[in-house]
């Protein structure tokens, strides 16, 4: 089990995170952003206690939904840098 202040400081850091990426513009940066708020979530859905654990498992969630919306844009913007680096 984590301490209660090392867990809610994970949600904490997930939620901004998450706050974050939303306001991105470059699909590559949101979606890296969003991944990175899922991996900090995790932890405290797993070991934290149930009022933190509940509010973790909902920001980690909340970041794999924003993440997989966000993944095509972030392949197509690959693809478009790909193809503009190797012309």
């Amino acid at each position: 089990m984590f301490k209660n202040s090392s867990a809610s400081a994970l949600n904490w850091f997930a939620a901004i995170l998450l706050g974050l990426g939303l306001l991105m513009m470059s699909p590559s940066g949101s979606f890296l952003v969003f991944v990175l708020a899922a991996l900090f979530a995790a932890a405290p859905a797993i070991f934290g206690t149930k009022r933190i654990r509940i509010a973790a498992l909902i920001l980690l969630l909340a970041a794999i939904i924003l993440a997989a919306s966000q993944y095509p844009e972030f392949q197509n913007e690959r693809h478009r840098i790909l193809k503009s680096a190797t012309k």
